[in-house]
């Protein structure tokens, strides 16, 4: 990358799980101009360029995941192309995939391969049997392909290093001497609680507004976010949100909704104004994808054709905190710039949770906030598939 002789890197972040530089759900494109040397939800970036994709996992539509990395990778030639062309250099691409390397995951993670042909591969090798593979043989056909290096690399084991004084910032609580235990749904409920929270450093600088109660948010390597005074909720509630007519918006129900319901389908990318009560029940107290409706793209036509959500340019994420039915407004709560949001003509639902630290207030709360079955995800709300734990021990007498 330094023989290239550009200063950027460009980042094409496929983890829609736990991405690396932006909010879970989302499938970016962004320029880095200086080293990463902290953890992911303090690095959260503007992207050059971003698709909702709506959900944690390939899996829930590889279709449109293949389909918007090609938008992306269509995006990243335009781009380099363009610098090329001002005398800025050659511009290095570098992809991050996610870990569901195993059935359909792997035949994903091949298509990736095939389409971009990347001239070297870092592969994470497992420490068990399930979290290994093997990466697809070269297309002999292809220029680029012949000249592949793979690069395997052991994945890293925090529990075996003890690091008494790191060089870079970190998010883990001073507390912490545990084993790393912290799931990777811990981690997606950190980054979308410093995303919403306008930051990392934001979130941190919280305080609650009781005088007794000094402890701030942090983050526990065993137990993930500790918020005692539950000032993100708080802090939420207390947000000042965006009021958005009806008719200046298009709206997209969270996938799976609309199946087989007939009678509501008429919802599926109009303006609110048409919308049935259920498809407003349905993202109210949800977190949307706030998008723009590209050139070309004709949302009225695409829903007499009865097709699925077009790939639309996101600009964020936003929480529907409220919907007035009588004014027809719609009240939103983003951290995206005020002369972004003009821009947002589409709402998109998604399949993403909202995290019960952002709405939960402790003995503060009056009422606990509205929320939509339709938008559940999490465990902790009760929102998941049931699944068998074959690996738990059994007790014995």
């Amino acid at each position: 990358m330094v023989e290239s002789g550009s200063v950027d890197v460009a980042v094409l972040d496929l983890d829609c799980g736990q991405p690396e530089l932006s909010v879970p759900g989302l499938l970016t494109l962004s320029l880095v101009s200086k080293p990463l040397l902290s953890d992911p939800p303090m690095h959260m970036v503007c992207s050059e360029f971003a698709y909702f994709f709506g959900d944690i996992t390939s899996k829930a539509d590889p279709d449109k995941y293949i389909e918007v990395a090609n938008l992306l990778l269509q995006r990243y030639n335009n781009l380099k192309k363009e610098r090329l062309e001002n005398g800025k250099g050659n511009l290095p691409l570098l992809i991050n995939t996610d870990g569901w390397v195993k059935g359909f995951g792997y035949e994903i993670l091949c298509a990736i391969i095939e389409a971009f042909s990347p001239g070297n591969i870092i592969q994470m090798l497992g420490s068990t049997r399930t979290k290994s593979f093997e990466l697809p043989p070269q297309n002999t056909d292809s220029g680029t392909a012949q000249n592949r290096v793979i690069h395997a690399v052991h994945s890293f084991d925090e529990n075996m290093i003890v690091i008494p004084n790191r060089s870079y910032r970190t998010m883990d609580s001073s507390n912490s001497t545990g084993p790393l235990q912290a799931t990777a749904s811990d981690h997606r409920k950190h980054r979308f609680c410093a995303y919403f929270m306008g930051g990392y450093d934001e979130m941190i600088n919280k305080r609650t507004r009781l005088g007794n109660q000094s402890e701030t948010i942090t983050f526990h390597r065993e137990k993930g976010i500790v918020d005692p005074n539950n000032i993100l909720g708080l802090t939420i509630a207390s947000m000042q949100p965006y009021a958005v007519p009806f008719q200046s918006v298009s709206l997209y129900s969270p996938p799976g909704f609309l199946d087989g319901i007939e009678e509501v389908e008429p919802a599926h990318g109009t303006q609110g104004d048409f919308a049935s009560e259920d498809a407003l029940d349905a993202l109210n107290g949800s977190i949307v994808g706030l998008c723009c409706q590209g050139d070309g793209i004709d949302l009225s036509t695409r829903l007499q054709n009865n097709s699925r959500v077009p790939n639309l340019q996101c600009v964020g994420l936003g929480i529907i905190r409220s919907i007035d039915r009588e004014r027809k407004l719609f009240f939103v709560l983003t951290p995206i710039h005020p002369s972004i949001l003009p821009s947002v003509t589409v709402f998109v639902g998604g399949s993403i949770g909202l995290p019960i630290e952002l709405v939960f207030r402790g003995t503060n709360a009056d009422s606990f906030p509205f929320l939509s079955e339709h938008s559940l995800a999490t465990p902790s709300l009760g929102g998941d598939v049931m699944k068998s734990r074959n690996h738990s021990g059994r007790k014995k007498n």
